[in-house]
């Protein structure tokens, strides 16, 4: 990866800190930031890149001069890009500087990450910040740990990786339904929703902070709106630290109240965050979405194509998508993939605490896969048969 940095005179004072887009292929995030009043240089804009590809110095140059001789914010800027186009980039450098402008009553509402209202979108094109805004009573939302804290992960520039400022992370606080929620939103754009350090460490307090509040008498509806392959193989150590303890934190949680995950697609669940899944008392999901322990690409890897075509999307879906999931018992709610929909089946189900969850029912689970012969190969249809209903 490179870094560039680069000044610009600026005349135009900016009132609110931005951030706009997702470090993601083809994409870049910026984070823009008013300069304090009493800095040395409130004259001053400065502007540093963090890039995917190097050598293309001369070309951010030409597009970074071009965009600011006409526009001369007071701040300071950053962009962390994963290859994206100058097109891309002198997008993302207007949308930023018009929500920094833009006089309250301008302000677009509903996507929380400063871009415009989302409209129509459906939820499985939404970025984890706007998803966790769509699932929360309009007005509620508020960020832990956005942006501009800067809690990123520290392990991934060094092996030129760019970063992104929230980890790919997304915490929301707010109400659902006129009850204190907390949401934990992954964006599957970034790394492909993978569990670090940060992230993970993120995860992990907001369930045991939900658990505190609950064990002081004020419950806490937490909901995971999980779009990850699990662990980020660059950080893995940590990454399964990480995990073991969000496993343990919603194992300690639903003794008081049920923990929710989503799953809507495109990346699906897999790994240590499939099981964080099937800890929770409901599951909800899209057809898009796939749950599964393995993915389809670690499948074929380890037992070849014969055993698993990962290219075969049909098969995929069958074997681990959402109608699937659903209807062989190992999720609950099938929604339809909209906001609306999504936050319904949410408010929709049951806020008191289970007696039995999925994690208690280890034997009953054991018993029905002594009964399958794996050398059958029984059909995603006979599959619906076995009884998974876990509560």
């Amino acid at each position: 990866m490179q870094t560039i940095n680069a000044t610009y005179p600026a005349t135009n004072q900016v009132e609110r800190p931005v951030h706009v887009g997702v470090v993601g292929s083809g994409d870049l995030e910026i984070l823009l930031a008013p300069i304090e009043s009493h800095a040395d240089r409130p004259d001053e804009l400065k502007v540093r890149v963090r890039t995917s590809v190097d050598g293309f110095d001369t070309v951010w140059r030409r597009v970074l001069d071009h965009f600011f001789e006409n526009n001369r914010p007071v701040c300071t800027i950053e962009i962390n890009d994963f290859g994206a186009t100058p097109g891309m980039v002198t997008l993302r450098l207007s949308q930023a500087l018009e929500l920094a402008t833009a006089t309250d009553d301008d302000q677009m509402v509903g996507s929380a990450d400063g871009s415009k209202s989302t409209g129509e979108l459906p939820f499985t094109e939404m970025s984890a910040r706007q998803r966790a805004a769509s699932l929360l009573d309009s007005g509620t939302f508020r960020e832990i740990l956005g942006p501009s804290y800067h809690a990123e992960s520290p392990h991934l520039e060094p092996q030129g990786i760019v970063p992104s400022s929230d980890d790919g992370c997304v915490i929301a606080r707010g109400t659902i339904n006129g009850a204190p929620a907390a949401v934990v939103g992954l964006e599957g754009k970034f790394q492909g929703g993978g569990i670090g350090e940060i992230s993970g460490a993120k995860i992990a307090a907001t369930l045991e902070r939900a658990l505190v509040d609950a064990e002081s008498g004020h419950p806490v509806r937490v909901v995971l709106l999980l779009e990850t392959g699990g662990i980020r193989l660059q950080e893995a150590n940590l990454g399964l630290l990480a995990i073991a303890e969000i496993h343990a934190a919603i194992v300690a949680l639903q003794r008081h109240i049920p923990v929710t995950a989503v799953i809507s697609g495109m990346v699906g669940c897999f790994g240590g965050m499939g099981i964080a899944a099937g800890l929770c008392d409901h599951i909800v999901m899209t057809r898009a979405g796939r749950l599964a322990l393995n993915g389809p690409e670690v499948i074929e890897t380890e037992a070849g194509v014969d055993e698993f075509d990962s290219t075969d999307r049909s098969l995929v879906w069958a074997v681990t998508g959402g109608e699937q999931r659903v209807a062989a018992g190992r999720a609950d709610v099938l929604a339809e993939d909209r906001p609306e929909a999504i936050r319904k089946a949410v408010i929709d189900l049951d806020t008191a605490p289970f007696s039995v969850h999925r994690g208690d029912r280890v034997t009953e689970l054991a018993a029905q896969l002594a009964d399958l012969d794996p050398a059958a190969r029984p059909t995603p249809s006979e599959l619906r048969t076995i009884d998974g209903r876990t509560h």
